[in-house]
């Protein structure tokens, strides 16, 4: 199959046994692992920022990051609609296949967002396939492909319209495409917003641009750990 997109692994050093653990995990258990941890800091960002009546969820993309987004949004939060748009018309339909609950498979990007409250991109664009002409107005984007300073997923007239978040000031200005070549000034860090220091303007058109952050992998190890722990 096709190689992750991403491709680092969480080490663990034990002062007490002088031990380094790899948290790699067989049968993309790691990838699982990171695309959940990816998902819970995007649910963190919609919770915040998606209009306070949001009944229509769209995500762009079928593989990994899309299925962990799918199962955390729609298990934190009650949309009446959700519609899933894939470059990759097989995969789309195996996304969907998968699942217990309905799922409109969309044929265009147009098609899945128009009317959306809520959109998750995660997908391997390299050139934008989002449009702000096509966003309903106070909807709230999670950004989470376009991982590289040349690669993008939303166009212009969308990051500069919308107010844009970010999970770092400084990785998403040396790492995000969607910010650098648009030119996209970012309003507030996420942990900003949650410490006070900025507001959520929930009520305007956001983008919550995610590339991740070490502290959440840590984070994300130390649970894996603890539960390992308890169980063997």
């Amino acid at each position: 199959g096709p190689l992750p997109s991403q491709q680092s692994s969480p080490l663990l050093w034990f002062q007490r046994t002088r031990d380094t653990r790899n948290l790699y995990c067989r049968d993309g258990h790691l990838m699982k692992l990171k695309s959940k941890r990816t998902a819970a800091v995007s649910a963190i960002s919609a919770k915040l920022f998606k209009p306070a009546l949001s009944e229509v969820l769209c995500i762009l993309g079928s593989g990994q990051q899309a299925r962990s987004h799918y199962d955390v949004f729609t298990k934190l939060f009650k949309f009446k609609e959700v519609r899933v748009w894939s470059r990759n018309k097989e995969m789309a339909q195996r996304f969907v296949n998968d699942l217990q609950d309905p799922v409109t498979v969309c044929s265009s990007v147009k098609e899945a967002v128009i009317g959306a409250d809520v959109i998750v991109t995660a997908t391997g664009a390299s050139q934008p396939i989002l449009f702000g002409e096509w966003v309903k107005p106070g909807a709230h984007i999670a950004a989470v492909g376009a991982c590289r300073p040349d690669w993008r997923e939303l166009d212009d007239v969308l990051m500069r319209e919308a107010v844009v978040y970010v999970d770092s000031r400084e990785g998403a200005t040396a790492e995000s495409g969607d910010i650098i070549l648009s030119g996209a000034e970012v309003f507030a860090e996420l942990g900003e917003v949650i410490n006070g220091s900025f507001p959520a303007q929930r009520e305007k058109t956001t983008v919550f641009k995610s590339l991740g952050m070490g502290i959440q992998d840590a984070v994300s190890a130390k649970l894996v750990l603890e539960k390992w722990n308890s169980e063997y």
